[in-house]
Parts: C-alpha cells; structure tokens; sequence
C-alpha cells in the first residue's frame, strides 16, 4: 500500500509549544500526561495524548490543508454521524489559511489498521473485516446529493462534475497527453492505456448514478477495525479530507486496488456491501477500473522525479487496472 509512497504534504509539524497551547486552548485546567505523533494521517498531522485524571484518549489533528478543507470536515462528521462510524470532534479551531493551521481535537478511538489485518494472511479475520467494512460503505453510500463535484466549506458543490464514459476518458487522455501520466509512464503502457479506453467505451456506452457522498481514500490505512471473541466491527472511518460527491465505484475501486479479481477480501467486502443494501451496476468491476484509473493518473500527474516508489508503484496499478481480465 501507499504507506511506502514519497508525499508531497507541505505540511510542517507545529513545535511542541504549539501543540501544548492547542491543547490547552480546548481544555484549560487540564495537566497533559502524555503526547505523540501517530502513524495515521499522511497528509496532515496526528497526534494521540492523555491527560492527567483522565481515562480517555484524545487525538489532535493539524490541517495541512486550507480552512475549507477543515470546515468540510467537520460538516461531513456532523451529516453520517448517525450511521457512520466516525471520531466525534471534541473541539475545532478553524483558522484562516493565511493565519496558520487549522487543528481539531477528536475522541481517540481503539483499533488495528486493516492495511494491518490485511497483512497477517489470516483469512479468518481478513474475511470478518472485509465484511465489516463492505457494510461501512454501503451506509456512506446512503448519502446522496443533487449533483456531482467537489465539496465546499459547508457540502455545496463549488466545482461541478459530470460522471461518465466521455467525461473519464477525456480527462484521462489529457493526462497522458499534457500532464505527468503521459511523462512517468513508458510508451507500450500509455498503448495499453489507449487500448482499455477504447475497449471500456464498446462495453459502457451511457452510465446514470444519482450523486453520493464518497469518501476518496477508502483503503486499510484509513479505516480502524475492532475484534473481539464474538464480533469485529469498524470503529471509525477516518481522514475525510478527500471527500466529494461522485459515484460508489470511485470508493471500491480504491478499496480494490491492490487486490486480485475474485479474492477473498473483495468477496468478503461485497457480501458486506450488498447485505447492508448497497447496489452494484452489472458492469461494476469495469466501473470501479475506471474510475480507479482516473485516481491513479490524477495521483501519477502530481508526482514529481523525488517520487521513485509512488512513480514505480502508480505506473504499477495503472498496468494492472488497464490490462486485468
């Protein structure tokens, strides 16, 4: 997964003073025992402390991001609440972008990363977490919005989209043609590229999904898994920061890419999906193909020569994505 990835966050962690005064800003009286950076958030920073006469945990996070990024958060938190497994914000400081970062405390909430599940090989527990977390996605799908596109500070669409055949490969073209897709990858895979979407095309001529709240970076280094003796379930879906409203295929095709067709995670996450209700289109593994090709070539146009690993792993997913039966 993408934890070996070269970022390009500018985000730069705050001083230790200033993660005692953000804290003291939202619990005043209170003594900090303890304070540490997680391993969780790639994008911005995360950290986990305890004070003093009390049990519970809390996490601080700071916003690498602009205020609006920070505002949607909170207003995506407050919308699935009631069905969506989500840390609970506990204080927020929204600060304009140009005055510093923005930065919230949540409640810390228990768990093992899938991305950790998923590597012990045990398919036991990988069968019981994908189930747990298809039946996750299908309540976040349940959010549905009169039109695709990107979210402003308050889940208004600010910049419109318009999912579809015509409109993935045009952006996907234009990758390969004027932006970083077209430069980091070789010639017989751009061929390869050209080939799925030509092929794509004979297979979906028109596709119509009412709009819905996607969460983006729906993949084992964001979501927390729970077991015990008799259950396992997911106790947050974490990091919304790359939310929008699109379609489903945009979610399960980031939580499929790293996985082979048939296996038991996706078996397991579609059991999941459809018994909470989630439907699928009959051409839904192209969908989410294409889709996830999207993602990755928008990530590929990013990338930069001090980017090895993402640049060798990206070109990687693209060729498999392009040429999977």
């Amino acid at each position: 997964m993408k934890e070996n990835w070269e970022h390009s966050s500018t985000f730069t962690p705050p001083s230790p003073s200033t993660l005692h005064d953000m804290i003291h800003t939202a619990f005043p009286s209170k003594t900090i025992a303890s304070l540490q950076r997680t391993s969780t958030g790639l994008s911005n920073g995360s950290y986990k402390f305890t004070l003093e006469q009390d049990d519970s945990p809390y996490m601080l996070r700071v916003c690498s991001g602009s205020s609006d990024v920070a505002y949607k958060e909170v207003a995506i938190t407050q919308l699935v609440a009631a069905t969506v497994p989500i840390a609970q914000y506990v204080h927020s400081e929204i600060i304009p972008t140009a005055e510093g970062a923005s930065w919230s405390i949540l409640e810390w909430k228990d768990g093992i990363l899938l991305a950790d599940i998923l590597k012990t090989g045990d398919t036991r527990r990988i069968a019981a977490a994908a189930t747990a977390v298809g039946n996750v996605l299908a309540h976040i799908h349940n959010y549905t919005f009169a039109q695709a596109g990107f979210f402003g500070p308050t889940l208004t669409i600010v910049e419109p989209l318009s999912p579809g055949m015509d409109e993935w490969c045009a952006f996907i073209n234009d990758s390969l043609e004027h932006h970083g897709s077209g430069r980091w990858l070789h010639e017989q895979e751009i061929q390869a590229v050209r080939r799925f979407l030509q092929s794509s095309r004979m297979c979906i001529h028109e596709f119509h999904e009412m709009p819905l709240l996607v969460h983006s970076d729906f993949n084992g280094l964001n979501i927390l898994i729970q077991e015990s003796s008799d259950s396992t379930t997911v106790p947050a879906v974490l990091d919304w920061e790359f939310a929008f409203a699109g379609t489903r295929y945009a979610d399960i095709g980031n939580m499929l890419r790293y996985e082979s067709a048939g296996s038991l995670y996706e078996q397991h996450v579609l059991e999941g999906y459809r018994a909470a209700g989630g439907e699928l289109h009959p051409q839904w593994r192209l969908l989410s193909r294409m889709e996830d090709l999207l993602a990755l070539c928008d990530m590929l146009n990013s990338s930069t020569s001090e980017m090895p690993n993402r640049i060798a792993d990206l070109r990687r997913l693209i060729v498999q994505t392009v040429t999977a039966d």
